[in-house]
């Protein structure tokens, strides 16, 4: 059980919406090639991090929570992860859209995503040493500033189920960096962030975690119509 554990989180985390993914208000399977689509540029940008981060020892795996089979430099696990847990944030997209619809975004939601991404890209320049705190903010603050010039319509509702999806996010993340455990699945290395925890949980995951829906959200809305379903 211990050493399939992570794996376990994994399962449990994608079956959470894949039990209401047929369901046709939503029908979020029939979404399935945007989806895919959204989890490739995950992987084009977020494995090569994580491998090269592994690799550095800004963090790391405990063994005993994995059932022991690597790809590209990582755990299987970890590799799953980037499927799951963008596939279920964005589903909690979907849902707050099908019962409380944002059709646009105002103008002072891009003034604070500039506000944000600035302040992002001003942490990474005063954190050059920390390489968790530095690529997370760097990228992070480049994205939002992204968001001020494209101005894309889904960016309040985005903002707002990032923040319920932070509930089960931290929830999950909890688990994985030693919440209950003896010793943590994913340990890191603080001389390579800020030190910060939230709990057992590195301040510097909640970015990350932002700028990865921010990618994931924005190859699933590509030149899509407010109302379209598909």
């Amino acid at each position: 059980m211990e050493s399939r554990l992570y794996l376990i989180l994994d399962l449990l985390v994608f079956l959470g919406p894949l039990t209401r993914a047929f369901e046709p208000r939503i029908f979020y399977i029939g979404k399935w090639k945007r989806l895919l689509a959204a989890t490739m540029a995950v992987w084009v940008l977020f494995l090569p991090w994580d491998a090269w981060f592994t690799a550095q020892g800004v963090w790391g795996f405990s063994e005993p929570y994995l059932v022991g089979w690597d790809f590209f430099g990582l755990p299987l696990e970890e590799v799953l992860f980037f499927v799951v847990v963008p596939w279920a944030c964005y589903f909690i997209y979907e849902v707050l859209q099908l019962f409380f619809p944002w059709g646009q975004t105002r103008s002072w939601v891009y003034l604070l995503a500039l506000g944000s991404g600035m302040g992002c890209i001003a942490v990474a320049m005063n954190h050059p040493q920390q390489a968790y705190t530095f690529w997370t903010f760097l990228l992070l603050g480049a994205g939002l500033g992204l968001t001020y010039v494209w101005k894309p319509w889904w960016l309040a509702a985005f903002f707002r189920s990032y923040a319920v999806a932070l509930v089960p996010f931290f929830l999950v993340n909890g688990v994985l960096t030693g919440s209950g455990l003896e010793e943590p699945i994913v340990w890191y290395n603080d001389a390579q962030n800020l030190g910060i925890r939230l709990g057992t949980i590195p301040v510097e995951d909640a970015f990350y975690g932002l700028l990865m829906m921010l990618l994931y959200t924005t190859v699933v809305q590509w030149k899509k119509n407010p109302k379209s379903s598909t």
